[in-house]
């Protein structure tokens, strides 16, 4: 990824997620709400890996400074100026969004745990069922959006 092209659009590509998790942390933070503060957190701060290996092996700050700079301006901007867009991580269906999102990821980590341990069929299951969960979880909360 030393192409300045390439690294562009993959910064690009991640600063979605940086303003997603930015803005339910900003509306988090002004509801005094855990729960989007801490997805806002796992949506928006993961992808900061790319930017702090860049920093490590490269010494280039570019890319976690746009990183920092996306998810600071997000979370500003919702947590001070949009009350509408903060109503919407504010929902129930958001919740029930996030909490999906997070069984998910458990469930993620719990199949790796198992495989990088040597059982390969306990990580399917295990972390196959937890996964699907919270992908049951993830749809109740797009069906609390539908009104259905």
């Amino acid at each position: 990824m030393n192409n300045a092209v390439d690294t562009a659009l993959i910064f690009a590509f991640l600063s979605f997620f940086h303003l997603w998790g930015g803005a339910a942390f900003g509306a988090g933070v002004r509801a005094r709400r855990w729960l989007p503060v801490a997805w806002g957190l796992l949506v928006g701060a993961t992808p900061f890996y790319f930017g702090i290996e860049r920093v490590r092996v490269l010494g280039a700050w570019g890319g976690l400074i746009w990183q920092a700079g996306c998810s600071a301006a997000a979370a500003l901007a919702v947590g001070l100026w949009m009350p509408r867009l903060r109503a919407q991580f504010l929902k129930d269906g958001t919740s029930a969004l996030m909490a999906g999102t997070f069984i998910m990821a458990a469930g993620a980590a719990l199949g790796a745990l198992f495989f990088r341990s040597g059982s390969e069929a306990l990580s399917v299951i295990v972390g196959g069922i937890a996964f699907m969960f919270g992908a049951m979880w993830f749809g109740s909360g797009l069906r609390q959006f539908r009104g259905r």
